[in-house]
C-alpha cells in the first residue's frame, strides 16, 4: 500500500506571503498493479579455451579462455586502458588490482561486462574480436583486435628526430623586432 499526500498552499504574488490550506491523503493498492516481470535472458557462457574477447553494442563478452587467462572470476571487477606499443596506442585488459585502481566494470556469471558509451566506440576503433598477449606487466594483456589499422608509411618525417631542439631554444623570441620592413600586401 502506497500514500500520497497533497499539501495545498496560496500564494499572495504581491505580499509574497504563503497560506497553507489544506492536504489530502490518497491511498493507492500497490499490490495489485505491481507485478514482476522477467526476462529472458539470451547470453550464454561462451566455452572457447581461446583467449577472445568480443566486443558488443554495449558490453564484452568473454570466452572461458579469456577468463581463465585474465585468472577473473563472477563480480571481478575489469578494466580496459590504452597504452602504447610500437609508437601506437593499443587496448590493455586487466582487473582493477593488476592497473593498482578500483575502477572497471564487474565480470558477470555470463561472463560478460558492461561496457557502454564513449568507451565503447573506442574500443571499436580497434575492431570487435580481440585476442590477448601478455604483456610486460603481470595480469595485464594487450587486445590484438581483428580491424587492421593503416600502418606507418616508410617516407614519413619523426618530428622528435628531425627537429632541433637546441638551436630552437637558443633563439631570442623576447627580442623587439622591427615589423616594418614586411610586406603585408596580398
Amino acid at each position: 500500500m502506497k500514500l500520497d499526500i497533497l499539501f495545498h498552499y496560496d500564494v499572495d504574488e504581491t505580499t509574497g506571503e504563503v497560506t497553507f490550506i489544506g492536504k489530502e491523503e490518497i491511498a493507492v493498492d500497490t499490490a495489485a498493479s505491481t507485478t514482476k516481470r522477467t526476462t529472458a535472458k539470451t547470453t550464454k557462457v561462451v566455452e572457447n579455451v581461446e583467449p577472445l574477447i568480443t566486443l558488443d553494442s554495449n558490453k564484452l563478452i568473454l570466452t572461458t579462455g579469456a577468463v581463465e587467462t585474465l585468472g577473473v572470476c563472477a563480480d571481478c571487477r575489469i578494466d580496459i586502458k590504452y597504452k602504447k606499443k610500437d609508437k601506437v596506442s593499443i587496448p590493455v585488459i586487466g582487473t582493477d588490482a593488476a592497473f593498482g585502481t578500483k575502477g572497471g566494470n564487474k565480470l558477470t556469471k555470463t561472463n560478460t561486462v558492461s561496457f557502454r558509451g564513449s568507451a565503447n566506440e573506442k574500443l571499436a576503433e580497434f575492431g570487435t574480436t580481440f585476442k590477448l598477449e601478455p604483456s610486460e606487466d603481470e595480469g595485464i594483456f594487450f587486445m590484438i583486435g581483428d580491424k587492421v589499422n593503416d600502418p606507418i608509411p616508410d617516407d614519413a618525417i619523426d618530428i622528435e628526430s628531425e627537429l632541433d631542439l637546441d638551436a630552437l631554444e637558443a633563439l631570442d623570441i623576447d627580442a623587439s623586432h622591427d615589423l616594418e620592413s614586411f610586406d603585408f600586401t596580398l
